[in-house]
């Protein structure tokens, strides 16, 4: 990492994450003291159970996957050696080298046309292209889309001043004003790391039961930060009344990518297009500062310097770079665009249930 608060940020290997989640029981617990009473919680919870989304299965670990996509853009790879795709829909940067899948791609593009794709995501790679139906497309285009022009913030981190990035101000427009019945601010790291570690305990390498619906694939980075980020937000927002947004970050620019070495899981690297997660506001003894949520990278909350800088790994990417954030309203899902300027959306929270589904059983390094 960048920063050498990313190293002292990122404390625990996959084995002693999965053992420090015993010790974590009691302080959850705990939470309840603070929380609406469990009946309430419970009936909340189960209003999700109507959105499981049946047909779903789990993955199998190294087996390639076939979507439903659109493409957000297409560029050379910085070595040249094929071309670089990138889907809305999934958050992975993918290399094609067939000429074939690259012309049907295009097309699609140009054409503004649904493809279903297989993908190899475990080397990044598109393996097969096709358009799909007249009816198909229709239903996948017919999702409802948040436009939001000029919200886009550009950065650079090498010149940026942390304490602007992590300033819950609203020059950077991260603070929360406009969520009827939530809480703007987290009072305290001590309640935001409460939080934090019952989020964790609904991870699919930890064993059953969860606190909600559908366990959450923090294990298997490659893909789905749009699903974990939409169902973090669910627990904050419901289980603890408290405000949310959604912080994307892009590789929108040049060669710029997201590289992540996955410390967590393994130590392996991930490069993806675009990241997302929760956003809060934290109060601090300085002052109210913007804190992600990101249990797939970090054990705790961390400032949103911090979860930028771990993006731009160059042990992963001599191209990492983060291009630009946009900080959206919850409801924003995953970007339809290559701008990030517009986004789909998920109320019924079936994509979020079928993508968490597909990953339960899925490893980010193997």
């Amino acid at each position: 990492m960048k920063k050498s608060t990313i190293g002292n940020t990122i404390k625990l290997t996959a084995l002693s994450y999965m053992v420090a989640m015993a010790g974590m029981v009691l302080l959850v617990n705990s939470c309840s003291k603070s929380t609406p009473s469990a009946t309430k919680i419970a009936a909340s919870e189960s209003s999700l159970q109507v959105n499981k989304v049946a047909a779903a299965q789990p993955l199998q670990q190294n087996a390639p996957e076939t979507n439903t996509v659109t493409i957000a853009a297409i560029r050379k790879s910085s070595d040249g050696t094929g071309n670089e795709v990138m889907f809305n829909e999934l958050a992975e940067l993918f290399t094609v080298y067939d000429a074939a899948v690259l012309n049907t791609l295009q097309n699609a593009l140009e054409n503004n046309h649904v493809v279903s794709v297989k993908t190899d995501p475990w080397n990044g790679v598109v393996l097969y292209a096709n358009v799909v139906t007249a009816t198909e497309e229709q239903a996948h285009l017919s999702r409802e889309i948040i436009s939001a022009p000029g919200s886009a913030i550009p950065v650079n981190l090498a010149t940026m001043n942390p304490d602007v990035i992590n300033s819950a101000t609203a020059a950077m427009s991260i603070l929360n004003t406009s969520t009827p019945g939530l809480t703007n601010v987290i009072p305290d790291m001590a309640t935001a790391q409460l939080m934090f570690d019952y989020i964790v305990k609904q991870c699919c390498a930890l064993p059953s039961p969860y606190g909600i619906d559908h366990c959450i694939s923090f294990q298997y980075c490659q893909d789905g930060c749009y699903a974990r980020a939409h169902k973090m937000c669910w627990i904050l927002n419901n289980r603890y009344h408290y405000a949310t947004h959604k912080i994307f970050s892009f590789a929108n620019a040049g060669s710029d990518r997201l590289s992540v070495k996955c410390l967590k899981w393994g130590g392996c690297c991930v490069t993806w297009w675009y990241h997302v997660a929760p956003l809060v506001n934290i109060k601090t003894p300085t002052g109210v500062k913007a804190f992600v949520f990101d249990a797939a990278m970090f054990d705790q909350p961390v400032l949103l310097a911090t979860w930028l800088h771990a993006q731009e790994n160059p042990a992963c990417s001599g191209t990492a770079r983060v291009s630009m954030i946009n900080i959206q309203p919850t409801a924003s899902y995953s970007p339809s665009g290559y701008s990030g300027l517009t986004f789909n959306t998920d109320p019924t929270y079936s994509s979020t249930n079928s993508t968490l589904i597909s990953y339960s059983t899925r490893h980010t390094c193997y």
